[in-house]
């Protein structure tokens, strides 16, 4: 089995990525069982919520890199190389490691028949496990209760920030998809962002049904600005027993002050279980961390920033995060959604910050059709053109009149094709550490 063939195979499963969605454990259960329960040998911080799980998980693990520890890192989806979802100490596995994965797991594949999200799961479990990594990382792909992440035993849960997203699976009311959320608390102990009230309380009963400890942002944690710019920020972050002056994190968007300290207080969390992380290793691995596509700052005059805002939540922060890191400089946003999303909110969400609108479409199938997203638009006296591709649209941000920020946003999908075609194009994994490839402007 050829490297892409084994891609193939893993991204075909029950109709593709999305319209396999099935929540459900079974399915994980039996392919875990299946490879000898490598989620029993792991040690696992689980991250879940709405926006920022992400940010949170590739700031946590590299913290732990810092420290010295052997982490691996599962997250979704992927931008430019299938092999993003699964990292080990920062690095993209290889080819022949997804190869000899699906290879092993594909005979319980078959009887199985799990969705894409649940056989890459437990590829990325029984490779850390192979590996003998020390800890496992995890990115709750969707909800909590019933996502494919929820196995083992954690050391630490993180929730981020909760707000609206997959109602159909997950609920159309912000408590049924906080009790979803909240599931993942099951031992160890737990780190929350602030939230509505209603998902605080949901929280706070959740851990102590379960009898964890909770740290809630307000409550127990606290985090302050003390600088920002485009590419970075400095802050001070605190918990029980700790505080963290100047620290530099650099990425961009107002939305990583409360990512930084929910991964700070994981890592600190886990001194509960005997892991120790000293404040000299949190500078380090947090002054080198990157995650492509969020807040991106990838080409200046014009800037170019990429940001995979994919719901209304999203799309405030980042528009917020434009108006505070570029005051009121006209902005021309490349916005593509995909279908399945609520592209009414996110437009409308977006809408202030636009000087000049392009509405386009990545090459995924679920990706809405431009002409659709114009009837969506809210009214608005700026201009709004459309373009049938990605790599069109920015030709046309870069035509008269060229505003001094150009955004792309709306989904992962359409933020990937600019990264791919950075790197021209093939299977060339994101670097997610500073230094380790150079970053160059699409228009120099």
């Amino acid at each position: 089995m050829t490297y892409p063939e084994a891609v193939g195979r893993l991204l075909s499963l029950r109709g593709g990525e999305q319209a396999g969605m099935r929540p459900g454990l079974e399915r994980i259960e039996a392919l875990l069982d299946a490879l000898g329960h490598p989620e029993r040998r792991l040690r696992i911080v689980q991250i879940g919520g709405t926006n920022g799980k992400g940010s949170v998980a590739v700031m946590a693990a590299s913290m732990l890199k810092s420290a010295g520890l052997r982490v691996g890192l599962y997250t979704s989806p992927h931008l430019c190389s299938f092999r993003e979802r699964i990292r080990i100490d920062g690095r993209a596995i290889s080819q022949e490691a997804v190869v000899d994965g699906v290879e092993e797991l594909w005979p319980v594949v078959e009887r199985v028949e799990p969705t894409v999200f649940e056989a890459v799961t437990a590829l990325g479990l029984a490779c850390f496990a192979r590996r003998d990594v020390e800890l496992a990382v995890l990115e709750v792909g969707m909800g909590g209760r019933l996502d494919a992440t929820t196995v083992g035993r954690p050391l630490v849960s993180v929730i981020s920030h909760v707000d609206y997203d997959h109602q159909a699976f997950l609920g159309w009311s912000l408590e049924e998809i906080a009790r979803e959320k909240a599931a993942i608390i099951r031992s160890g102990v737990a780190v929350a962002a602030s939230q509505a009230d209603v998902v605080t309380d949901i929280l706070r009963r959740r851990a102590a049904e379960v009898g964890v400890p909770l740290w809630l942002e307000g409550r127990d944690l606290s985090a302050t600005l003390r600088s920002r710019d485009p590419s970075g920020q400095r802050l001070r972050l605190a918990g029980p027993g700790w505080s963290l002056d100047d620290l530099v994190v650099p990425l961009g968007g107002n939305f990583q002050l409360q990512n930084a300290l929910l991964a700070v207080a994981a890592v600190k969390a886990l001194a509960a279980s005997g892991i120790r992380v000293s404040d000299a290793q949190i500078r380090q691995g947090l002054g080198r961390v990157r995650w492509p596509g969020r807040f991106e700052v990838i080409g200046r005059d014009p800037w170019l920033v990429l940001d995979g805002a994919h719901n209304p939540a999203g799309a405030q922060a980042l528009a917020a995060s434009l108006t505070d890191a570029f005051g009121d400089r006209p902005k021309t946003l490349i916005v593509g959604i995909s279908a399945d999303k609520d592209r009414a909110g996110i437009l409308k969400a977006l809408a202030p910050a636009a000087a000049r609108f392009i509405l386009t479409a990545s090459t995924n199938p679920r990706a809405t059709p431009p002409e659709e997203l114009r009837a969506l638009l809210p009214p608005t006296e700026v201009p709004v053109e459309v373009a049938p591709s990605v790599p069109e649209a920015l030709a046309l941000a870069l035509s008269p009149p060229v505003t001094p920020i150009i955004c792309v946003t709306g989904s992962l999908f359409t933020v990937a094709e600019v990264l791919a075609a950075r790197h021209g194009g093939g299977d060339i994994p994101c670097e997610i550490e500073r230094g380790s490839d150079r970053v160059e402007s699409l228009f120099s």
